[in-house]
């Protein structure tokens, strides 16, 4: 068991005085400062979750995972996810790979398709003024 130290104990009540939303944004600027599995927007390994709340056990675990969640549902994160490859752990080390199944869903996403579409109609436009 992890011993509590005073100014961390006194940064934890701080933080709980802040609204949710407040909370929210504290935390989503600390995991993109100090991971950069994150900042980078790289296939995360799967169990993340338990890892990133243990690391971050001074803020409240639904708050870590609403981050977390934010985080997936970018359309940064669900591109990187559609090109597949390594997934990676909060030390940004290689564990597992993005399966066939995981990049087809990414692939399918709406936001996928939303950003294609601009591409395919100027591909169309040029084709059809050759």
């Amino acid at each position: 068991m992890k011993q509590e130290t005073a100014v961390g104990l006194a940064l934890q009540a701080a933080v709980k005085t802040l609204s949710k939303k407040k909370q929210t944004e504290l935390i989503a600027e600390h995991i993109y400062t100090k991971y950069d599995v994150f900042k980078r927007f790289k296939p995360l390994a799967l169990g993340i979750d338990q890892s990133l709340v243990k690391a971050l056990s001074q803020f409240d675990d639904v708050l870590v995972m609403r981050v977390l969640s934010n985080h997936c549902r970018r359309p940064r994160y669900i591109r990187s996810l559609a090109r597949g490859g390594k997934r990676f752990d909060l030390h940004n080390r290689p564990q597992g790979e993005v399966s066939e199944e995981e990049k087809q869903i990414a692939q399918n996403h709406p936001c996928m398709q939303t950003m294609q579409t601009p591409k395919e109609e100027k591909l169309s436009s040029d084709q059809s003024t050759s």
